[in-house]
């Protein structure tokens, strides 16, 4: 007896787990180890900054007395009671403070041991007097002899230290009076203050593989609801288009069965478009006909229009239309209207009225009052009456008046529909 046949949605999941679950994995692991190398680079930023930075704020005349004072049978604890060390000491102590330092301190290659010391920012049990030695890695030793004697910046990997366990090194050379290198400045890190980053990357790299698990679910899931699709929308078409509704299936991403069958329906509905497109054919026609012939008569307006485009303090500027028949009078005369009531409700756009009126048809009355003048732009001449003389402005000519003249403009519409006053 065969087997049942697995639905699609099982043998999906079943396909896509295992590939979920390995992405998930991989991706917690490359986060953790990115956000691992991440936080060492940040240590040995911080370290290497905290060293240059104390090595320069170190007094070189104090630090050099220090060094040259200090000896054997000297005692240590008058010494860091001197003000050379106090005044020193204290802002490192300070800075070690601030930054999280576990230890920061200066210190001098040489002695019966590697290094000997002479700042120490630390204070309790863990503090080195002034002449402390001290005995180093191989590998840090190697590191402040090359700080030493080339001047760089040494920065250790994280090593184990017999008296103070794990640690990550920076040191930095001082310079003394005479500009050569005589010490190097040390700050350190303990490993817990690393593994405390460490543990947040970790867990921060375990909330990333739990959300890549839940994503990969819900894209699995969303492939899984794009196979059952098309089915499901050729049998919704197919029940649109039995009702009336004639518009084409939309193009969706399908098997080649279904492809086919979704043309099948879009040829049906184009069908059933084009005889219905052509049993409207006529009606159309006639409408678009009877639409023109109403805006034709509409824009056939034969009054004399006038709009005030600009009208402040400065200036005063009219439009005037022109006469005749069709419907070029009644465009002008709708588009400089609508421009006037632009200009009057910005009153920003009025000092560029002229570019914004253009080429438009039709004459333009401009009253300068501060210079008590009216000239003309457009295309045809304006008879004018000033103090009931007549004269004739032609397009560009410019008349000045006397201070309170009375400016009369003939129109299409009358014989001096448009009065100004020049300002006395």
């Amino acid at each position: 007896m065969p087997r049942d046949a697995v639905s699609i949605n099982a043998l999906l999941w079943r396909t896509f787990t295992p590939a979920i679950v390995v992405v998930a994995i991989a991706l917690a692991a490359l986060v953790y180890s990115r956000l691992y190398d991440t936080i060492l680079d940040g240590f040995d930023r911080k370290l290497v900054t905290t060293s240059a930075l104390t090595g320069a704020l170190i007094d070189p005349s104090d630090h050099d007395r220090l060094i040259s004072t200090w000896m054997p049978g000297v005692d240590p604890v008058l010494m860091e009671e001197t003000q050379a060390y106090r005044r020193n000491v204290l802002p490192m102590r300070r800075i070690k403070k601030d930054l999280g330092l576990t230890y920061l301190y200066s210190q001098v290659i040489g002695g019966s041991k590697d290094i000997w010391y002479v700042l120490d920012a630390s204070q309790g049990d863990d503090h080195s007097q002034i002449g402390s030695e001290d005995v180093m890695t191989p590998e840090t030793l190697a590191g402040l002899k090359a700080a030493t004697a080339r001047g760089t910046v040494y920065v250790s990997p994280i090593e184990f230290q017999v008296q103070w366990g794990l640690l990550k090194t920076a040191a930095a050379p001082i310079r003394g009076q005479n500009e050569e290198i005589t010490a190097t400045v040390g700050a350190d890190v303990n490993i817990s203050v690393i593994q405390v980053a460490s543990q947040n990357a970790l867990f921060a790299s375990a909330l990333i593989g739990v959300a890549s698990l839940m994503a990969c679910a819900l894209v699995t899931l969303m492939i899984m609801r794009r196979v059952a699709r098309p089915i499901a929308r050729l049998k919704a078409d197919a029940l649109r288009i039995a009702a009336g509704d004639r518009a084409p299936p939309a193009p969706i991403t399908s098997p080649r069965e279904a492809a086919r069958l979704r043309d099948a329906l879009g040829t049906l509905a184009e069908d059933l478009m084009g005889t219905m497109r052509a049993a409207r054919a006529g009606s159309v026609a006639d409408d678009r006909a009877r639409n023109l012939e109403q805006l034709t008569a509409a824009l056939s307006d034969n009054a004399a229009p006038l709009a005030v485009l600009v009208d402040n303090p400065a200036v005063l500027a009219v439009w005037i239309g022109i006469e005749g028949e069709g419907p070029e009078p009644g465009l002008a005369r709708r588009g400089m209207t609508l421009l006037a009531g632009r200009i009057a409700a910005e009153p920003a756009l009025a000092k560029d009225w002229a570019a914004l009126v253009g080429g438009q048809s039709g004459t333009i009355l401009v009253f300068d009052r501060k210079s008590r003048t009216v000239s003309l732009t457009g295309e045809r001449a304006v008879d004018l009456w000033i103090d009931g003389v007549p004269t004739s402005l032609a397009p560009g000519a410019r008349l000045s008046l006397a201070p309170g003249a009375m400016v009369e403009a003939a129109t299409p519409g009358g014989p001096a529909p448009l009065a100004w006053e020049a300002p006395a």
